[in-house]
């Protein structure tokens, strides 16, 4: 079905078929063409498709007058017609057509792919999920494919992708920032992004799918060709509820698998992540597909996994693992990634590129080519004796991972480099991962400034000292900082080092943004951490730094501690 083609006769057809359908509805007789699909009764015009949604604040059904006085033609919610069709009235509104749904985001999903044709069963789709090192694996993978299509020829062998990230849409190895604050955009546009792909020759769409967005049925209607995992870890509680039911999000991805004529769904997981090891296979189980394609890939030498990491070493572009696969397939892989967790991600990445095809040498060349993921683990130099990265981690143990990474360095070396680490956590999330991300720092760093991360309406002040608490706790005893403007913590970090010491700010990465209240700043902390070593060399300052004025940039407030 080309996109734009369908009729509300085939949505309620479809609704009925995925059981979506609260009651039938008579609708015009005529075929009447589908509008494209809105939840923001801001966004309506004349024809479109109102879908009342049940967000965390608020309830869309209020807004259904908006809508239909925008210009909605049809209307979906899961309240009863009389009661939408009275507030319409209130409003001196007549309802128009209008169909009673069981839920409204699987609606808003089904309605979204209708619309565009299904454009995933036009690709070969991959998703891949997990706590840590998704957007990673994405970009790898990516930069995997795009060695395989330049390496055959003009037809390009089937390996033309793209990808849907944290970092926005991927194509033809361009970036495009989508402008979402989400990983996985709603419905409506990702399956925008599927058709993009379809009708700009890609064969292979990379989905990068999140907890939040599975949970919220934003990928339903995507047929999955292969699904990968990285780790399931301690996230996003605040949301979910239970680590339960966080697992059971992250699992659900497995429901959208779906066997092709020509080839058959398969998954891919970590063999080191105990988590992963007993929540796929008991999915799988759970739905039918215990017998489905299953590879395994480790960096633990017998633990007979499809694919092993061998002789992992930190070198001075990056790091080399010897992955070793099925028919004793071998390559060498080396990225210029910092961190031994990526070596989970690269062998994750090559397990999938094999999967789809793709020779060992375009693997090899693909990962040796990928430039590193913005706020992974980017180094920011202007010229400082010391060196300074950006990263992500923002979880217990993202920030395990990437402070254990940084001493390992510093204890191989023997220098007698420190670590500094900078981080907060942010408001209105999950309050247990504070004291736990800061047991992490205390047990990795030698130094913590403790700052802002998005606090929201919560006290920046009570944040810190729960994070104080967790440093507290151990053994390793860090001395830290708090200094509650984050541009000021930067700048107090920076201050402290020596040469051979290592700096980080942990906590926002790629993020163009923070929040403090309800209001969004502009805020980067890529930026930022050169701004602040270019005033610490007396380097002439970026003209953007104007930019950065966060609530608490009013002078610097901080209580030094000794952790002793």
């Amino acid at each position: 079905m080309p996109p734009g083609t369908a009729t509300w006769t085939d949505l309620q057809w479809f609704l009925q078929v995925r059981d979506n359908l609260q009651l039938v509805t008579a609708l015009p007789a005529d075929a009447r063409p589908l509008g494209p699909v809105r939840w923001d009764s801001r966004e309506v015009d004349a024809g479109d498709v109102f879908i009342a949604k049940s967000g965390l604040e608020t309830d869309g059904h209020l807004y259904v007058p908006d809508a239909v006085a925008a210009g909605a033609a049809l209307v979906l919610g899961t309240e009863a017609k009389a009661v939408v069709e009275a507030r319409c009235a209130g409003s001196g509104l007549v309802l128009p057509a209008y169909l009673q749904v069981k839920d409204s985001e699987r609606a808003f999903a089904q309605a979204s792919a209708l619309w565009f044709g299904f454009p995933a069963r036009r690709l070969t789709t991959v998703g891949i999920t997990g706590t840590d090192g998704k957007t990673t694996t994405v970009g790898l993978l990516t930069s995997i494919l795009d060695s395989a299509h330049r390496r055959s020829g003009a037809g390009g062998g089937g390996f033309q992708a793209g990808a849907v990230s944290t970092l926005g849409f991927v194509e033809r190895g361009r970036v495009t920032d989508s402008g979402f604050h989400v990983t996985t955009p709603d419905a409506w546009n990702i399956q925008a992004a599927l058709d993009r792909m379809s009708g700009h020759g890609c064969q292979i769409a990379i989905l990068e799918c999140t907890s939040h967005g599975l949970a919220q049925h934003r990928t339903d209607e995507i047929d999955l060709n292969l699904a990968g995992f990285t780790n399931i870890t301690y996230e996003h509680l605040d949301y979910h509820g239970t680590f339960e039911a966080y697992v059971g999000a992250k699992c659900s991805m497995l429901d959208l698998l779906t066997d092709r004529p020509d080839q058959t769904a398969a998954v891919i997981f970590n063999a080191d992540d105990p988590i992963s090891c007993q929540a796929v296979p008991d999915k799988l189980d759970a739905i039918g597909r215990d017998g489905m394609n299953t590879d395994t890939y480790s960096q633990r030498f017998g633990t007979h996994a499809t694919w092993m990491g061998l002789e992992p070493e930190v070198r001075p572009g990056g790091m080399f693992v010897r992955a070793c696969g099925p028919g004793n397939r071998a390559g060498a892989l080396q990225a210029a990634l910092v961190g031994e967790f990526n070596i989970s991600n690269m062998l994750l990445a090559t397990a999938l590129g094999y999967r789809l095809g793709c020779p060992m040498s375009a693997i090899e060349e693909g990962i040796g080519r990928y430039p590193g993921t913005p706020g992974r683990m980017e180094p920011v130099d202007v010229g400082q004796e010391f060196r300074a990265f950006v990263d992500f981690a923002h979880t217990p143990a993202s920030m395990e991972a990437a402070l254990s990474s940084l001493r390992r360095i510093l204890t191989a070396e023997a220098r007698g480099g420190r670590l500094i680490a900078t981080f907060g956590c942010a408001g209105l999330r999950d309050r247990r991962k504070r004291g736990l991300m800061g047991a992490a720092a205390g047990r990795w760093a030698d130094h913590v400034v403790i700052t802002a991360e998005d606090p929201r309406t919560e006290d920046l002040r009570s944040i810190c000292r729960e994070i104080e608490q967790g440093i507290a706790s151990t053994a390793r005893s860090a001395d830290w900082d708090v200094v509650l403007d984050r541009a000021e913590a930067l700048e107090h970090a920076v201050a402290l080092a020596r040469p051979q010491d290592i700096v980080v700010a942990c906590g926002k990465g790629h993020e163009q943004s923070m929040c403090f209240g309800t209001t969004e700043y502009p805020w980067s902390d890529r930026l930022a951490l050169r701004l602040a070593l270019e005033r610490l060399l007396g380097i002439a300052v970026d003209p953007r730094a104007s930019i950065y004025q966060l609530p608490t940039g009013q002078g610097p407030e901080s209580v030094s501690n000794r952790g002793s």
